[in-house]
């Protein structure tokens, strides 16, 4: 019974050690997985451009042993370890024999080494000495019954050596053959098959006829293991021999660049996950690229040197093309630089927005009358680009023409917030403290960049559903890609809509009255073109050229400058940016390009008055139509066309109080507001004047008070002592109604002033502080405090 149990305590011995020496020396299980490299690919798996590891090696790991080409697998066994999936570790029959073949030789001529310790090896690198051939058969065991062969075999495939900064058969198969490892033919997988017995020695890129007798070496062991027949070892051996790396694409490098410093740093946990799938599709890339480049060039000879593209897919809004600059190698235009994501004034682009919200809260119409008027806004005198006035103008055209004047109007009278919120909640990230930002927002008085502005329009495309942008797709759509070989990135989240579908199509209507600069004379060759709703703008001193423009299809941004803020004559969005953006149109639209918007079953047509836009008075004397939204568009009829009664003797007019026991005649006048009257009548349009209201009625009538335009409200003047005080007179200056002309000042309470309200008038400086008040013809009157003051 003894020897028994001491026979027992013998064999089980070599476990409890075995256990014993695993909990002191468990196994390195980070060692197994490198930091890889990663690749950037675009949204049909084409490789768009690749960086080496964070230790400057090429490595591209697999995570599953069916990615690797049986083929390779094969030849590998039958050259390393044809008994790789019989053993547990170690092959004490290949150790014996590789010892007498050796020591026959008197030098190590072959290993006896299974695939198992050869991982060891690559795992914990060492000296080819004794002690640590018996760490490697310890490390070998410990594997065994840690994974599985498949994991095993996977694992050795990913750390294979291959010469220089090489590492695995992944990175080999792409970096010599330019295809990956799944398909690579019998004498590339011999061939790498090989190498890793001596990466340097037959490295292709330096010996290859080395490489290609330790080739011959591993086909004729596979022909002698029946693994091939004759005729396959001869086509093999026919193959030829890479005698350089291939390039790797340099495809996207601004979205390649940002996606990879957007990535975490690499550890053993997430080693593997190396491959970033993107929404980019490499022929819109290449496109945008080409066209970008070609329109560019002749704008380079006017001070121009780069510009920027993004292509939205409208309905998904996935970035399909990021172009930074238009060459990333340009040192001399810091091509290097993401025009993309750089800030810059988007000009009048943000007009179209401050139209829909002031459509979307009633206030106009595309046919409503705005005002384009000189106009001061405590200091601030907006201006046109051209930098005239045009009196009044509808909301369409004005948009069209892309005045300044009527959108900071709008933008005033819905309060600056309104448009600050909206853009913060539309995605636009670039803007910080709306307190920074006063009137000068809507023609651009900010810093966004073209990917968010791009994205922004693509919420009008939607009808008013805004959402963020996608560069990247997700894990599960890769996933169902790899699965099915199929697919689509999943709607976007986070959806809002901010505007109604009736508003977008609205603006989306206005947005394509603007004259295309692609289109020919001949209106029957514009059939081709795709319809495009499109905006441009211009910043401030020419130092950038924008247009937006989108479809059902596509939505796609433009811009044109120079990166260091250096203006150009020829930045003008119209004429540097609008050609680019519809030559994309032209070249990326596919076969939905005639396709449009579907109107709102909501939206309906109204007849309204052909001067004001406002529905007809019965004294409006024209009518036209225009789309409104019902229970949203102001239904106030037009007060402009008044009816007037005038008496038939004295020619005065006479109002309902003075109307009485008098013989009169009936008629329709245009009686236009304070805000305008005055500009107009002094700017030689023919502005109807009314007849003086009857003397003897002491009735105060109704109508718009005077508006004073100068000087400015809330505001401290300055004498200087330096300067005569005649050189230092304010001016007066005031728009009233179109019922009168007739204009009184005073001062404190004392008559300054008694004219027309178009004569010149000024006010010598009294330093103090006053109180100014206008008065019309009508009685009507407008006070503001004065505060005038030496320096």
């Amino acid at each position: 019974m003894r020897k028994r149990w001491s026979l027992f305590a013998f064999c089980l011995m070599p476990f409890c050690l075995f256990a014993l020496a695993n909990w002191f020396f468990p196994l390195p299980k980070e060692k197994l997985q490198s930091l890889p490299s990663t690749v950037v690919l675009d949204r049909n798996g084409a490789w768009l451009r690749a960086f080496t590891s964070p230790d400057d090696m090429w490595r591209l790991p697999e995570t599953s042993l069916d990615a690797i080409s049986p083929r390779f697998q094969t030849a590998m066994l039958t050259y390393e370890d044809q008994w790789f999936y019989h053993h547990w570790g170690i092959n004490p029959v290949s150790l014996v024999s590789a010892t007498i073949d050796n020591l026959k030789a008197r030098r190590i001529v072959r290993g006896g080494s299974t695939i198992t310790m050869q991982l060891a090896r690559l795992m914990e690198p060492k000296d080819r000495t004794l002690p640590n051939k018996f760490i490697e058969m310890f490390r070998a065991i410990q594997l065994e019954l840690t994974y599985t062969k498949s994991e095993i075999l996977t694992f050795y495939f990913n750390m294979l050596p291959y010469g220089g900064n090489i590492v695995g058969s992944g990175a080999a198969a792409r970096l010599y053959f330019n295809k990956p490892q799944s398909a690579l033919s019998l004498g590339e997988a011999a061939l790498l098959a090989a190498i890793p017995n001596s990466p340097e020695r037959l490295r292709l890129d330096r010996f290859p006829e080395r490489a290609r007798k330790a080739r011959k070496k591993v086909l004729l062991r596979m022909k002698d293991a029946g693994k091939i027949s004759e005729q396959q070892l001869q086509e093999a051996g026919q193959e030829p021999i890479p005698t350089r790396r291939y390039p790797l694409p340099f495809k996207a490098p601004h979205l390649s660049r940002l996606l990879t410093s957007r990535q975490p740093s690499s550890t053993s946990e997430n080693a593997g996950n190396q491959w970033i799938h993107t929404t980019i599709d490499q022929r819109y890339q290449d496109t945008a690229e080409r066209i970008l480049q070609e329109r560019l060039r002749p704008l380079q000879r006017q001070g121009v040197s780069t510009g920027a593209v993004v292509v939205l897919d409208t309905k998904s809004r996935e970035v399909l093309a990021m172009v930074g600059s238009h060459d990333f190698f340009d040192k001399a235009s810091a091509g290097q630089v993401n025009g993309t994501l750089a800030l810059r004034s988007p000009g009048s682009t943000l007009k179209p927005f401050v139209y829909a919200l002031a459509i979307d809260k009633g206030l106009i119409t595309p046919q409503t009358l705005l005002f384009d008027v000189l106009v001061d806004y405590a200091g601030y005198t907006p201006i046109n680009y051209d930098e005239k006035f045009t009196g009044y103008v509808t909301a369409r055209e004005a948009l069209a023409r892309s005045l300044n004047v009527p959108a900071v109007n709008l933008y005033a009278k819905m309060g600056k917030n309104h448009l600050f919120g909206f853009l913060k909640h539309a995605g636009i990230s670039t803007l910080s403290d709306q307190e920074e930002y006063g009137l000068s927002l809507v023609l651009g008085g900010c810093g966004i960049n073209l990917l968010e502005l791009t994205n922004l329009y693509a919420g009008l495309a939607n009808m008013g559903e805004f959402a963020p942008y996608k560069i990247i797709v997700d894990s599960n759509t890769v996933n169902k890609k790899r699965e099915k070989t199929s697919g689509s990135a999943p709607a976007a989240s986070s959806v809002s809509r901010l505007l109604r579908p009736e508003t977008s199509w609205i603006v989306t209507e206005m947005l394509t009255t603007l004259k295309r600069p692609d289109f020919p004379e001949s209106f029957e060759r514009t059939g081709t073109m795709p319809k495009v709703a499109w905006k441009t703008g211009t910043s401030y001193g020419h130092r950038d050229a924008w247009s937006i423009g989108y479809s059902p299809e596509l939505t796609i941004g433009v811009w044109i400058g120079n990166f260091n803020g250096t203006g150009a004559p020829i930045l003008r969005g119209s004429e540097a940016a609008a050609p680019i953006l519809f030559a994309l149109f032209t070249a990326l639209s596919g076969e939905k390009a005639h396709q449009w918007f579907t109107e709102p079953t909501n939206l309906k047509t109204r007849l309204v008055c052909a001067l004001t836009g406002l529905p007809l008075s019965p004294y409006c004397l024209t009518s036209t139509s225009d789309v409104y939204i019902p229970g949203v568009s102001s239904v106030r009829e037009c007060h402009i066309h008044k009816n007037i009664q005038v008496d038939i003797a004295t020619g005065e007019r006479l109002c309902s109080s003075c109307r009485p026991g008098r013989q009169f005649r009936e008629g329709t006048i245009e009686v236009w507001p304070a805000e305008v009257a005055t500009w107009l009548s002094a700017n030689g349009f023919a502005v109807p004047q009314l007849p003086p209201h009857n003397a003897d009625c002491t009735r105060l009538l109704a109508g718009t008070q005077p508006i004073i335009l100068s000087p400015a409200r809330d505001t401290v003047y300055y004498i200087r002592s330096d300067v005569p005080v005649e050189y230092q007179k304010i001016r007066l200056s005031a728009s009233v109604s179109g019922d009168t002309q007739e204009i009184f000042w005073f001062l404190n309470g004392e008559l300054i002033f008694k004219g027309k309200a178009v004569d010149p008038t000024f006010l010598t400086p009294i330093a103090g502080k006053h109180e100014l008040t206008c008065i019309d013809g009508a009685g009507r009157s407008t006070s503001l405090p004065l505060i005038i003051t030496k320096r």
